[in-house]
C-alpha cells in the first residue's frame, strides 16, 4: 500500500464519501502537457488503468476529445499537420503519438470539490508509462499504454553472455547487471529488501528483457515490477515479495461503502497444500561433476485437513537458481503461503479512485449478512481503476486467498502428473543400435535412443583406447542434445571404443550403452564444402562413398521427397560395388539429383544410369533421367527429359539418351528417380538405381566460309546454283581440317593457277594431294588439286568450271 497523508486518510474514509479527480499529463520534447488545460477547454473524457499479480506490467487506456470546438484547426488526432496542438515554435510536433510518455495524476478531495479548486499538492502520480497505440478514427480519440516495464518488454536480449559465478552472485546484482549489459542501466533496480539469493554461473539466452529479469526472480517466489518507491516519489522496477505472513489489512470495505459485491466463489482449482520441490544440489555431484537431484516438501496440515491433500510438484532444472536445500525450502515455503489457504475469490466494486491499494496487499471485507457474515481478509489479485473527467470514478478489487505473487506463474511450475511432466528421478535407458561411420581423423557415432522409461534431453559421450571401460570424467568426450556425435581429433588407424551415457532434462544419469569399437579414419570426400564443383563430371556414380550416416550419398541430395523415408541406401541388390539407391514405394515420385558440374554451352551430355524396377511390366512403372541446366550465376535454365525407362523383367536395365546444353550454360546436373508415384493401378512401387554417369564431349567444331580467300577469277559455285554451298572449312581440337563447297572459274580458268589461299589456322605443314571431281555439273571428270603448306590450292589437273572440295580431310601435322 502507498502512504497517505493525514488530509487523505480523513477524505477517504469520510462516511459521505469523498471526490475523485483525475488529469493525464503527455511530455512532448521536455514539457508535460496537462489535457484538461488545452486551450480551450478540458479535452480528458476518461482513463482507465490497472495493477495485477498476473500480468508482468500494467496498463492505461485514456480517451479524450478528438477535435476542438474550433474542428481540424484544435485536433488532437496525430496526423492532422494543421492543428494548433501539433505545433511547436511552428513546426510538426504531434501531441499524441506512439511512443509518447504520459502520466496520470489523481486528486483525492471532499466532496463537491470542484477541479479548477484542487490544490496543487494534492495531485498524486498513480501511473506511469509509454503511449502503445493511438486510434484517431472515431469520435474519441483513444490512447493505450503500458507503464514502464514495457520498454523491458519490448527490448531483446540480442547477445547471449555469462552471468553468476561459481561463488555465487547476489540475484539483484545479476538483474542489474543485465540490464546495463542490454541498454536499459537507467532502470536502477530498487530492492527494499534483500532477498538473500545468489546465482551461480549460467548463460543467459536472447529473450525479451523483462522475461529475463522476471525468471530470476520467480525462481525464488518473488516478482519484478514496476512499483511505487516511498522515498524517492517514483516509479522504480522493484524486486520484491509480498507479505504473505502479514495478518493486518491496510484498508477495511464494506458494506456501506461498496458499491457491488461481483463473484464471490469458492473453489479448490488453486489451492495446493503440499509442495514438493526437486532441486540439483551443487553441494553434491556426481562422477562427472554434475549436480544431484534431490527434493524438500514443505505442508500446511490445517489446509489438508479442511481440504484434503492437495500435492503439488516444483521440479527446478539442473541450471535454476535454486541449488540449495534452503533455497529449495524457502521456494517450497512461499508456494504454500500463496496457495494453501483460501478457496474463496471475491470481486468488489468501491465507489472512487483508491489509488492507494497495490496488487498483493491485504484487505478486509466486512459482512453484509446476506453473502457472507464473518469478515473476510484477502489479498489483492489485481485493481482496476475508471475514472472520468465528470468527477465519475470507481474502482474494482479482485481478491483471492493471501498476498502472493502470480497464481499463473505457479501453475507454470507445476509438474503433478496429468498436468505437466513430473521430474524424474531415474535417468533415461541406455540407448541401441549404435553405428560407426569412419570419417577423417575420427568417427560418426550415432544410435536410437529408448523408446521407453524416461524420455532423454542429451546423451554424454566416452571414448577410450581400453576394451571394457567404464564411463568416468577421464574418458568423457562430448555432450550434446543429438542422437549423433562426430569426433575428428583421434589418431588415424588407431583401435578405440566407444559408449553413450543418456541424461534427463533434470540431470538424471540413465546406464550406459553398449561398447562400440571404431577404427579413425582418413580423409574422405565428405570433408570438402558441397556446393564446390570437383570435377566436370558426376563424382560417386556408384553411390560408394556415404561419409554422413542419414544423409543421402556424398555429392548427391533428394531433388523430391525425403531421405530416409522415400529414398535410402541399398546394399543388397546392387549393379556394382557394394551401394546402390532404393526409391521406396511410399506414393512419393523421389529423385536424386548429383551435385552441380561444370560444363560449356553446346557440348554434348551423354547420361547413363542402371535401374532395376519392380515387376511384373505394368504401365506407369517407369524411371526417368533428366539434364538440368543452370548458368553461370548457378539460376536454373531448363531440363532435358534424356530417357525414360519401364518395368523389364529381369534384373538391371540401362537407360541412356544425350542432350546438347544451351547456349548460356555453365553448370549441369543430372536427376534420376521415379516417373510417377504410382503405377496405372494406382499401387506405389519401387525402383533400384545405380551407376549413374555422364560422359561430357565438346561441341563440335562449326564450319567457316573462306569467302574473299579465293583466286583471281574464282568464286563461289553456289553463285550459280544453289544447290552447291560456298566453300567452307572446319577444324577439329585435334588437328583435323575437313574442307566442303565447290569453287567455279567463271570464264577458262589456266591449270595450275590459284584456286584460293587457306587461312594460316588449317594450312599444312607438307604439301597434300586430293582426287576432285571436276568439270560441269551433269559432266564431271576426275581432277587433281594440291594444296601447298602456303596455303596455296591449285588444280594441275581438271576443269575449272565446276572443283569440288567435299571430302578433302587432312591432318595438320605430319606427326600426328
Amino acid at each position: 500500500m502507498r502512504n497517505l497523508s493525514l488530509a487523505e486518510t480523513a477524505v477517504i474514509n469520510c462516511t459521505a464519501g469523498f471526490a475523485s479527480h483525475v488529469r493525464v499529463l503527455v511530455q512532448r520534447g521536455a514539457t508535460w502537457t496537462d489535457l484538461f488545460t488545452l486551450l480551450p477547454g478540458d479535452y480528458l473524457l476518461g482513463v482507465s488503468w490497472s495493477d495485477s499479480t498476473e500480468a508482468p506490467v500494467g496498463e492505461a487506456t485514456v480517451s479524450v476529445v478528438r477535435n476542438g470546438p474550433d474542428g481540424t484547426r484544435l485536433s488532437l488526432a496525430p496526423m492532422v499537420v494543421g492543428s494548433f496542438l501539433n505545433t511547436v515554435d511552428g513546426a510538426y510536433v504531434p501531441l499524441l503519438r506512439e511512443g509518447a510518455y504520459f502520466r496520470v495524476e489523481v486528486a483525492t478531495v471532499p466532496l463537491d470539490t470542484l477541479r479548477a479548486d484542487v490544490p496543487a499538492d494534492a495531485w498524486r502520480e498513480v501511473w506511469r508509462g509509454r503511449v502503445d497505440e493511438v486510434d484517431a478514427g472515431g469520435d474519441e480519440l483513444r490512447l493505450v499504454g503500458r507503464d514502464l516495464g514495457g520498454l523491458l518488454q519490448d527490448t531483446w536480449i540480442e547477445v547471449e553472455r555469462n552471468y553468476g559465478s561459481t561463488a555465487g552472485t547476489p540475484v539483484q546484482t545479476v538483474i542489474q547487471s543485465i540490464l546495463n549489459d542490454n541498454g536499459m542501466g537507467s532502470f536502477g533496480l530498487y530492492t527494499p529488501l534483500n532477498p538473500l539469493s545468489v546465482r551461480g554461473p549460467y548463460v543467459q539466452e536472447r529473450e525479451p528483457l523483462l522475461d529475463a529479469v522476471r525468471s530470476l526472480a520467480e525462481q525464488i517466489g518473488w516478482d519484478v515490477r514496476m512499483r511505487w518507491r516511498q522515498d524517492a516519489s517514483a516509479f522504480a522496477l522493484t524486486l520484491w515479495s509480498p507479505n504473505r505472513l502479514t495478518d493486518t489489512p491496510v484498508a477495511t470495505f464494506g458494506p456501506t461503502n461498496v458499491l457491488e459485491l461481483g463473484e464471490l466463489k469458492r473453489s479448490l482449482e488453486h489451492v495446493r497444500n503440499v509442495v514438493e520441490v526437486v532441486y540439483s544440489d551443487k553441494l553434491e555431484t556426481d562422477s562427472t561433476g554434475t549436480k544431484k537431484r534431490k527434493t524438500v516438501t514443505a505442508t500446511n496440515p490445517t489446509s489438508v485437513a479442511l481440504y484434503g491433500r492437495r500435492w503439488m510438484q516444483v521440479a527446478e532444472g539442473a541450471s535454476s537458481l535454486i541449488d540449495t536445500t534452503a533455497e529449495a525450502q524457502r521456494l517450497a515455503d512461499a508456494a504454500i503461503a500463496d496457495l494453501s489457504e483460501s478457496a474463496l475469490s471475491l470481486s468488489l466494486t468501491l465507489p472512487g479512485i483508491h489509488w492507494y491499494l497495490e496488487a498483493a496487499d491485504l484487505v478486509q471485507v466486512l459482512p453484509d449478512g446476506v453473502h457472507f457474515d464473518t469478515s473476510q481478509r484477502l489479498g489483492v489479485l489485481s485493481v482496476e481503476h475508471e475514472c472520468a473527467s465528470s468527477g465519475e470514478a470507481r474502482t474494482k478489487l479482485q481478491l483471492q486467498g493471501r498476498p502472493s505473487t502470480s497464481r499463473a506463474v505457479w501453475a507454470e511450475k507445476d509438474a503433478r502428473p496429468g498436468v505437466a511432466e513430473s521430474a524424474p528421478f531415474t535417468g533415461p535407458p541406455a540407448p541401441a543400435g549404435l553405428v560407426v561411420t569412419s570419417v577423417a581423423a575420427g568417427f560418426a557415432l550415432s544410435w536410437a535412443p529408448a523408446t521407453t522409461g524416461a524420455s532423454w534431453d542429451s546423451f554424454e559421450l566416452h571414448v577410450s583406447s581400453t576394451s571394457g571401460f567404464t564411463p568416468s570424467q577421464s574418458t568423457f568426450k562430448a555432450t550434446a542434445r543429438t542422437t549423433r556425435f562426430e569426433v575428428a581429433d583421434l589418431i588415424p588407424g588407431r583401435p578405440y571404443f566407444a559408449r553413450v551415457v543418456p541424461r534427463d532434462a533434470k540431470g538424471n544419469q540413465g546406464p550406459a550403452s553398449a561398447q562400440v569399437s571404431l577404427t579413425a579414419g582418413q580423409v574422405g570426400p565428405n570433408i570438402f564444402q558441397p556446393a564446390v564443383s570437383l570435377t566436370s563430371e558426376t563424382p560417386n556414380p556408384g553411390f560408394e562413398a556415404n561419409n554422413i550416416p542419414g544423409a543421402p550419398p556424398d555429392a548427391w541430395l533428394m531433388e523430391t521427397g525425403a531421405w530416409g523415408v522415400d529414398a535410402m541406401l541399398e546394399t543388397t541388390t546392387v549393379y556394382s560395388g557394394t551401394k546402390a539407391v532404393r526409391f521406396a514405394k511410399t506414393g512419393a515420385a523421389a529423385r536424386l539429383a548429383s551435385q552441380s558440374f561444370a560444363v560449356n554451352s553446346n557440348d554434348i551430355l551423354v547420361a547413363s544410369a542402371y535401374v532395376a524396377i519392380e515387376p511384373p511390366a505394368i504401365p506407369g512403372r517407369d524411371t526417368v533421367l533428366f539434364l538440368e541446366w543452370y548458368d553461370r550465376f548457378g539460376t536454373y535454365i531448363s531440363s532435358t527429359i534424356v530417357a525414360t525407362q519401364s518395368a523389364l523383367i529381369g534384373n538391371f536395365t540401362t537407360m541412356t539418351g544425350s542432350a546438347r546444353a544451351p547456349s548460356t550454360t555453365s553448370f549441369a546436373r543430372v536427376t534420376v528417380g521415379k516417373l510417377n508415384a504410382v503405377d496405372s493401378q494406382s499401387a506405389p512401387y519401387y525402383a533400384i538405381l545405380d551407376s549413374c554417369r555422364v560422359i561430357i564431349l565438346p561441341a563440335e567444331p562449326g564450319w567457316t566460309p573462306m569467302f574473299g580467300l579465293y583466286g583471281t577469277g574464282y568464286d563461289s559455285y553456289s553463285d550459280v546454283d544453289s544447290n552447291f554451298g560456298q566453300p567452307m572449312y572446319s577444324r577439329e581440337h585435334s588437328g583435323r581440317v575437313y574442307l566442303r563447297g565447290a569453287l567455279r572459274y567463271a570464264g577458262t580458268g589456266t591449270l595450275g593457277a590459284t584456286l584460293l589461299t587457306l587461312p594460316p589456322a588449317i594450312r599444312p605443314t607438307k604439301a597434300k594431294a586430293f582426287t576432285v571431281e571436276t568439270g560441269t555439273f551433269s559432266s564431271t571428270s576426275a581432277g587433281r588439286l594440291v594444296i601447298q603448306p602456303t596455303g596455296v590450292v591449285q588444280l594441275p589437273r581438271g576443269a575449272t568450271t565446276f572443283i569440288s572440295l567435299d571430302g578433302i580431310s587432312y591432318q595438320l601435322f605430319d606427326d600426328l
